[in-house]
């Protein structure tokens, strides 16, 4: 309960209008059975940041994670052997940084992509990070308080406006 609330209250701080999630629904077929409380663990905390998130009026999704660790955020070229680790580099671009933060600006590309088909929430194709915006065709542009923070910690953004 306490980090879902953590989750909640950052998000209002923030103007954050929209929390993203992945999918990890399948995710138990690829895990061993000593592993799967994890995943109970993970969509604990998905339904209580969900519960907690509604009564603020902020929406919750989930996202498909296929290949959002493996996909650069800046050109779109996927490889494995683009993450090593907690470092990524992209094998086409020459791109780097934390592997998380780069999966996490590719779920925030999805999710504008789903936007952008849906009529009610095509927006204007961007989302507001703590560290800067990200664009539909992952263009990034970070703030001046974004920079120090993404150097600072290697923690996901929770999500942003659409």
């Amino acid at each position: 309960h306490c980090i879902s609330k953590e989750l909640v209250e950052e998000a209002e701080r923030n103007d954050v209008d929209i929390i993203t999630f992945e999918n990890l629904k399948y995710i138990r077929e690829r895990m061993p059975k000593n592993k799967w409380y994890h995943v109970w663990a993970f969509n604990k905390l998905y339904q209580y940041v969900e519960y907690k998130a509604k009564e603020r009026g902020i929406q919750v999704e989930q996202i498909n994670p296929k290949n959002t660790s493996r996909r650069c955020s800046k050109c779109g070229h996927t490889e494995k052997s683009n993450r090593s680790g907690n470092k990524f580099k992209c094998k086409q671009c020459g791109y780097e940084l934390d592997a998380d933060y780069n999966a996490a600006k590719n779920i925030g590309i999805k999710l504008l992509q789903r936007r952008q088909k849906s009529s009610a929430g095509a927006g204007n194709g961007q989302l507001a990070l703590k560290s800067g915006t990200l664009k539909l065709n992952g263009d990034y542009s970070p703030t001046l308080l974004g920079q120090k923070w993404s150097s600072l910690t290697s923690s996901r953004p929770l999500g942003g406006r659409s």
